[in-house]
């Protein structure tokens, strides 16, 4: 006799809408359970309330909102051989992602006749996807209740179900891998998504495309040739961008773990990088300082590079190497008014927003590499200190072009002798630099929207510039 399949089904956070749509098939559900030799061995909703330490397979509905959901869904994922996720809230946060959940407080929504309620603090729902693997998904809110009873008849018969977006399959036939000195792409691992050729082309930097057609159809630099040969400007956006890691960027956290081993080490760190930090780390910015120290850095320095320009003649200053290379690529024209690119730290690891500034030297840590080096450290309970010294260059520039659409239209305004005199600052990313290539993800959907990292960003300029 084949040995059972034993499930069970969670809920977090959430109305159980879904639960009550599998419950609520009644008598099939109880012909499928025998058929399937199915035991179903948690589901509070029918009185079976005693967890076991195995399960086959767990099915869990609700979106997380406290800490205690958190250790719970982990327990359960441990526990699990397939975890599947179940309608909306479990998926993409649901409902609750659109309420804050501050300490200690109790929020309760009213969602049709239920009632959502949370203690914790974790401030918006969250999928259960950011804390534990999701093997597989029932979408809608609530879930279909067929297609429950179809995924449970697989996954019971042991069958490993593919699931995905509704779009072409992708049948890969010719990989194209590009190295760089900085920046480099893994084909293997590319899914031909198009997002980093979007981006590139934004830019109006054209260094990817799409090359071949049909099955061979791949991402590429123009004749696969090296990254900084192929007009790249190392900006790292394309990395950002990739939801699969197959762009990447010189990866310098070992070295930077291999000095602080050795000691005295000082951690220059610009602003807009730690802003990103501590909205990532949910912290305060004060508190990544220690943290750093906490990681082994001797010192912690607040710093921002010098753009000098000139009263005198027209200058075009670029805010890093991307900017430069950006210029003597597709305005070779300008290059007469181009400024070096800003000089960096010539000593200690400088923890930046920008992935160009390791065209400069090594190591040079982006705010996510520095995110992972701090991985081990609670960072967002640390006492909160001040850096041990601020070094924020002048801005000499009396103008500044933000975003490619800014940029290319400032020079283009320079080609048209629109411009004559002065000096203007030029910033290849859309956004700025507080929306780099380097910089950290949000940690929940709204966090850029909310404006989170530019607040932070204030906070700091303003202690810096009052104390």
């Amino acid at each position: 006799m084949r040995e059972k399949v034993v499930i069970g089904i969670y809920s977090l956070t959430g109305c159980e809408g879904c639960r009550h749509e599998i419950v609520n098939l009644g008598e099939r559900l109880l012909q499928a359970l025998e058929d399937l030799s199915i035991e179903l061995a948690y589901e509070p909703l029918l009185g079976l309330s005693a967890e076991r330490s195995k399960y086959d397979i767990v099915f869990v509905e609700g979106a997380v909102t406290s800490e205690a959901e958190v250790r719970k869904l982990r327990e359960v994922r441990e526990k699990a051989k397939i975890l599947v996720a179940i309608g909306t809230c479990a998926s993409l946060g649901g409902i609750a992602s659109a309420y804050e959940v501050l300490d200690d407080d109790v929020v309760k929504v009213k969602y049709g006749s239920a009632t959502l309620a949370s203690r914790g603090k974790i401030r918006r729902g969250a999928p259960i996807s950011k804390f534990v693997k999701v093997d597989y998904y029932l979408r809608g809110c609530p879930i279909n209740a067929e297609e429950f009873l179809k995924l449970l008849t697989e996954l019971a018969r042991g069958v490993w179900v593919k699931q995905g977006e509704r779009r072409f399959e992708f049948l890969r036939e010719y990989i194209v891998s590009i190295p760089g000195k900085v920046m480099r792409l893994d084909g293997e691992k590319c899914i031909m998504c198009g997002r980093c050729v979007g981006i590139c082309n934004a830019l109006g930097v054209n260094a990817l495309g799409t090359v071949n057609r049909g099955i061979r159809v791949a991402i590429s630099t123009p004749f696969a040739t090296p990254f900084e040969d192929a007009g790249c400007v190392s900006c790292g956006l394309c990395a950002k961008y990739c939801p699969v890691g197959a762009l990447t960027y010189r990866d310098d956290v070992q070295i930077t773990q291999k000095m602080l081993r050795g000691g005295n080490v000082d951690a220059y760190i610009e602003p807009e990088a730690l802003a990103s930090l501590a909205e990532a780390l949910n912290a305060s910015p004060w508190s990544v300082i220690t943290s750093l120290k906490a990681a082994g850095f001797s010192k912690v320095i607040l710093w921002s590079p010098e753009l000098r320009g000139s009263a005198e003649s027209l200058t075009v200053v670029p805010a890093s190497p991307a900017e430069h290379t950006y210029v003597r690529n597709l305005y070779p024209s300008l290059t007469k008014y181009l400024a070096e690119p800003p000089e960096i730290p010539p000593d200690g690891v400088l923890i930046t927003q920008c992935v160009a500034r390791k065209l400069q030297g090594s190591p040079i840590l982006t705010a996510r590499e520095a995110e992972k080096l701090l991985a081990n450290i609670p960072v967002n309970t640390m006492v909160e200190s001040e850096p041990d010294a601020v070094e924020i260059g002048v801005k000499y520039p009396i103008a500044r072009a933000v975003g490619p659409y800014e940029v290319r239209g400032a020079l283009e305004a320079i080609m048209n002798g629109y411009f004559k005199g002065g000096t203007i600052a030029i910033y290849v990313c859309p956004g700025g630099c507080l929306m780099g290539g380097g910089q950290t993800f949000p940690k929940t959907e709204l966090g850029i929207i909310e404006g989170a990292r530019e607040r932070i960003y204030r906070e700091i300029m303003f202690r810096i510039n009052h104390c």
